[in-house]
């Protein structure tokens, strides 16, 4: 992380913060003080646990794992977030939760830009599904005109490109999950 970075959490007071949360020592006031934080300290500060906690690989799953797997799904089922405070609920999610926690964006509920934005707040998962333009599944063997000369290709791999392209954008390393079967 740059300098700049550093001060800005510094002077946002929430160094003690990053402090407890390496040694797994942090308490309410921690919390507090993270509640009470500007959104893009917050975020910076969020990011650079991510970093230093699970790295830069973005799992992507292009459908819903099986169960409950352990990850902390942002927006929780049964609530809608959007926007700023889909954001701030992801960075309290990566700085709250446990060490090294999986904080999973669905891009299906809020939108792909703001899932990679996300990734910026301290997210490392995304999961969806892949549609076409209208929200439609796409059907087995769909063929999409890619370029100025309209070259057709399938359509699930123009999607996963895409995906891919939005996770690269965002400075991060993209890793498709594997489907279940």
């Amino acid at each position: 992380m740059s300098a700049l970075v550093d001060g800005a959490i510094g002077r946002a007071g929430l160094a003690p913060v990053l402090a407890a949360r390496r040694a797994g020592t942090m308490n309410a006031e921690h919390v507090e003080l993270l509640r009470r934080a500007d959104l893009l300290v917050l975020g910076a500060l969020a990011d650079r646990v991510r970093a230093d906690e699970v790295g830069d690989e973005v799992r992507i799953f292009t459908a819903p794992p099986p169960g409950d797997d352990g990850a902390c799904v942002i927006p929780p089922e049964g609530r809608e977030l959007q926007g700023l405070d889909l954001l701030r609920a992801v960075a309290m999610a990566r700085l709250t939760g446990p060490l090294g926690v999986r904080v999973r964006v669905d891009w299906s509920r809020c939108g792909l830009e703001i899932a990679q934005v996300a990734l910026g707040f301290g997210a490392n998962e995304l999961v969806g599904r892949i549609a076409s333009k209208r929200g439609l599944p796409l059907a087995e063997g769909e063929l999409l005109g890619v370029g100025k000369k309209s070259r057709m290709e399938l359509a699930e791999l123009v999607k996963r490109r895409e995906l891919e392209g939005f996770v690269r954008r965002a400075g991060r390393t993209p890793a498709f999950a594997p489907e279940a079967g």
